[in-house]
């Protein structure tokens, strides 16, 4: 089976031709004076010396599923690739996310979930009983698609069943993720780089999907002048907090890895607008992108290899760097946004 890493998963689809980069005028760096905005570390475990990637947390804030690397050195993961596991928060009596102690040590899905194939991008349902996920596995219809399974009554996973085509094609299809936007009710947007039009250059844009009687119906691209003016993009985060709706996109830019910038949203005009404000903690030769927001929204969690040190980007063959689970308080990440883009 050939794999190919994440920075290639972008490049060879032709979406560093298709899109371009953020316009300078746009963009504010995070160099102003102002409030601070400092990752904070999850305990030991949920993070252990493996590494964990791309988390999602239930709504009780009790379970996290993230992704983890063959790399890393867990003999769990099956053969060189990338599969799904999952902690528990065991004790709940402190203030979250309490210590080491509190947690359970991570345990990977079964093989009703993971293949042996690269499986990463989990999100969880609000009730904690339906998984989605990006899965290569050869049985798909394109080079990445999402996969979902259903937590059954007696704990057991379903066998994981393609979304079909009304999401998936034979482009790479991933990041299923809430698209938490007013008038998106039981809406999910996603990330695929296809052609916007028959014989077009494929490009990385966002798309989405409404949940009608049970089905998912077939897909729009999302339009957008401010995220499209984003090249690279790989995943999209929106969350209301304060009396502003945030976005945060993960991207891949020239040269470097995961990173992670902040827009916002005007409900008047319907628009994302910017400024584009960097992430404070963004490191040009560090993972450190790929969040969720908590049901309530009052958290976001990420991986990064801060504390880790320069290392390989990410790889869809399950040859990344080892990195661990951050944490912010959304009214911080709101706050620090405000004040950089002006909106204080």
């Amino acid at each position: 089976m050939s794999t190919v890493s994440r920075r290639s998963f972008l490049w060879t689809s032709g979406a560093v031709v298709g899109a371009g980069m953020v316009p300078n005028f746009l963009r504010r760096r995070a160099d102003a004076a102002g409030p601070e905005l400092v990752p904070r570390k999850l305990p030991f475990p949920p993070n252990d010396d493996f590494g964990s990637y791309e988390p999602t947390i239930t709504a009780d804030g009790n379970t996290i599923y993230f992704a983890r690397f063959a790399g890393s050195g867990d003999k769990r993961v099956l053969g060189t690739t990338t599969d799904i596991f999952v902690t528990h928060r065991v004790r709940q009596g402190a203030e979250w996310p309490g210590t080491g102690a509190d947690w359970s040590t991570p345990e990977r899905l079964p093989d009703t979930v993971n293949s042996d194939a690269p499986d990463q991008e989990p999100w969880i349902s609000g009730d904690g009983r339906t998984l989605y996920f990006m899965s290569r596995r050869a049985s798909g219809r394109g080079s990445a698609d999402i996969w979902v399974t259903e937590k059954q009554s007696d704990g057991q996973w379903t066998p994981a069943r393609n979304l079909g085509p009304n999401i998936n094609t034979e482009f790479p299809d991933h990041c299923f993720m809430p698209f938490d936007l007013s008038g998106y009710q039981d809406t999910r947007q996603f990330v695929s780089i296809r052609p916007r039009a028959a014989g077009a250059t494929p490009s990385a844009d966002l798309y989405t999907t409404r949940l009608v009687n049970g089905v998912w119906q077939p897909a729009q691209r999302y339009e957008s002048k401010l995220l499209d003016s984003i090249g690279l993009k790989c995943r999209f985060n929106v969350v209301t907090w304060d009396g502003l709706v945030l976005g945060v996109v993960s991207v891949h830019d020239f040269g470097k890895f995961h990173t992670m910038l902040f827009v916002h949203y005007d409900p008047a005009s319907r628009e994302w607008k910017g400024p584009i404000v960097e992430a404070p903690f963004n490191q040009s030769n560090v993972d450190g992108a790929c969040p969720t927001f908590t049901a309530s929204g009052d958290k976001m969690i990420w991986s990064a290899g801060y504390d880790r040190g320069p290392g390989p980007v990410s790889t869809a063959g399950g040859t990344g760097s080892t990195y661990d689970l951050y944490w912010l308080k959304t009214s911080e990440i709101v706050a620090y946004y405000k004040a950089k883009a002006g909106l204080a």
